[in-house]
């Protein structure tokens, strides 16, 4: 399938954009696609590694933005990066009323910044969190990517600020549908943590679903020539929960 680029600023930074990925000619009954990249806040990894997983998704029809933001060390600690994505989000919807309708999906910190962006706006949207890192508090105790949390919260923290205040909140009314997918050889984020946030999810009322993917690393549910993601994460959004009927 054809392959057409574009680029959307959404602020003044040159991190502050979105890349934008769609057929020459979008099929209309299929739904767009936002990424939102994970590496600690720090960018470890950026919009731009999401670009095979961007281009597999248009291969099956998808129109596909892949969501960069500021790292901690250019602009974006907290909560900075979790405004940019909600500037992303909001920069797509004016630019084409399609993208509202958007299956949003986040990769391990990039969990965090998407669902910190969908708190408190009621869009009612289909998630998918894929090896997320988002309950910061429990991030810190587990020490996951060693000192991240505490260096993208540095700020925050020092101004008496808490883990639990940057931890995002999502009610019913903003998530219709959460699937959670785990690498079951996660070398990054324990099973633990995501234990841990799938319950704190279904406490608050959200309908979440799990996927672990046997033999995973963290890396393999984004890069679509691992089993992980050809063969569980693209039929994923490609299936059901990513449909309007699913939805409706």
């Amino acid at each position: 399938m054809s392959l057409a680029l574009g680029r959307l600023s959404y602020g003044p930074s040159a991190w502050q954009r979105v890349d934008l990925y769609e057929p020459q000619r979008p099929p209309e009954q299929v739904t767009p696609v936002v990424l939102v990249h994970g590496g600690f806040w720090r960018h470890e990894r950026t919009a731009q590694d999401l670009e095979p997983l961007a281009c597999a998704l248009v291969e099956q029809g998808h129109r596909v933005a892949a969501v960069e933001y500021r790292p901690s060390w250019d602009g974006g600690a907290w909560p900075a990066a979790a405004d940019d994505c909600r500037a992303a989000l909001r920069a797509l919807g004016r630019r084409d009323a399609v993208w509202h309708r958007a299956t949003l999906v986040g990769h391990s910190a990039g969990a965090h910044l998407l669902l910190a962006a969908l708190a408190g706006t009621a869009r009612h949207a289909t998630v998918v969190l894929l090896a997320p890192v988002t309950d910061l508090a429990e991030a810190a105790r587990a020490e996951v990517g060693g000192t991240a949390v505490d260096d993208f919260l540095a700020g925050h923290l020092a101004a008496g600020g808490t883990h639990e205040q940057a931890t995002p909140e999502p009610r019913p009314a903003d998530v219709a549908a959460l699937v959670v997918v785990e690498a079951e050889q996660d070398q990054a984020v324990p099973q633990k943590l995501t234990e841990h946030q799938i319950a704190g999810w279904g406490a608050r009322g959200l309908p979440v679903t799990s996927v672990t993917v046997p033999g995973a690393r963290h890396m393999h549910l984004v890069n679509p020539l691992r089993p992980a993601c050809r063969d569980t994460v693209l039929p994923l959004l490609a299936g059901p929960t990513a449909t309007e009927e699913e939805r409706g």
